[in-house]
């Protein structure tokens, strides 16, 4: 290779983005010597919505450290942005559903209250979702060496993470039960 080609180019520039949000703001990343203004994850979260204001909710009433997760809502189908000890896992994996399910379990619960004629299967609530993960996993195990799915079953995590109740109140108010009712 004689040169970087601009794909090559783009993938690494990904990449020091990534590390920018995963390390938090006790690590400062350059990108050809000009410092990124990342300070945390959701700081990277709202990368991805550039022109468009995010509804994004972020559970800052969780206990663990181990775990930063934002939600938002996919207007078309599931979604998901996710890290596993600081690797993009772009095809999710056991944390990903993990936490998906939560939130496909609570909504279901309030269609059933809200539309009781009404049957909605999980995989209707989930193509509403847009989930952004950043975990630390003890000894994670992928489904091959690119380290695309994260495929450690959760209880094998080292720790667990539960939405807390302010975050599930706030995921509902989003309109997500209208979204997917209509």
């Amino acid at each position: 290779m004689q040169r970087l080609d601009e794909d090559i180019a783009s993938l690494l520039k990904k990449r020091v983005f990534d590390m920018a949000g995963v390390l938090g703001r006790n690590v400062k990343v350059f990108l050809n010597g000009q410092q990124l203004p990342i300070k945390d994850f959701s700081q990277y979260v709202d990368m991805y919505f550039e022109n468009d204001e995010p509804v994004k909710i972020t559970d800052k009433e969780s206990t663990t450290s181990n775990w930063e997760v934002i939600v938002s809502i996919s207007d078309s189908e599931f979604k998901q942005v996710s890290f596993v000890n600081s690797i993009c896992t772009f095809r999710g994996g056991t944390h990903v559903a993990m936490l998906a399910d939560q939130i496909v379990e609570r909504v279901q619960e309030q269609i059933k209250k809200k539309h009781k004629d009404l049957t909605i299967k999980p995989y209707q609530i989930r193509s509403h979702l847009w989930i952004f993960v950043n975990c630390l996993i003890e000894n994670p195990a992928f489904d091959s060496q690119t380290k695309e799915t994260l495929t450690t079953k959760p209880a094998q995590f080292g720790s667990t993470y539960s939405f807390s109740e302010k975050a599930i109140k706030e995921i509902l108010k989003t309109g997500i039960i209208d979204h997917i009712v209509s």
